[in-house]
């Protein structure tokens, strides 16, 4: 999600799995108002994550329904523990997402951006 589409981590920590959907062309997510695609191999990396998502193990929350849980029972992953293991594959996280939006910027204007990743749109602009 930082990679394809410029979320911020905080934002990705907070998914649910039923912002995943299968679509007729595959896996897509919902970021905004819309489903958006997510390509593969992401999409198959995805998958693989929410069908062994972590910290599901204890009695008090199997069913989570946080797509990135953490380890306590209905809290998700600190958005610090994400950026470090980031950082530590070397992906540094803020760069990252500026080179994303970037990227995005190229293909659509950021007004349509805003909407399609559920954005404001003076954020979209900056």
């Amino acid at each position: 999600m930082l990679v394809l589409f410029g979320q911020p981590i905080s934002r990705i920590v907070t998914m649910r799995i039923v912002e995943f959907r299968e679509g007729p062309d595959g896996l897509q997510v919902k970021l905004g108002k819309d489903w958006t695609d997510v390509p593969e191999p992401a999409a198959a990396v995805i998958r693989v994550h929410l069908a062994t998502r972590p910290g599901l193990t204890t009695a008090a929350n199997p069913d989570s329904p946080l797509a990135f849980p953490g380890r306590m029972p209905g809290r998700t992953m600190h958005v610090d523990t994400v950026a470090n293991t980031l950082r530590e594959s070397g992906i540094p996280a803020m760069a990252t997402r500026s080179r994303a939006w970037i990227q995005l910027v190229r293909q659509a204007p950021p007004s349509v951006l805003a909407d399609a990743l559920g954005i404001s749109p003076k954020t979209a602009m900056r």
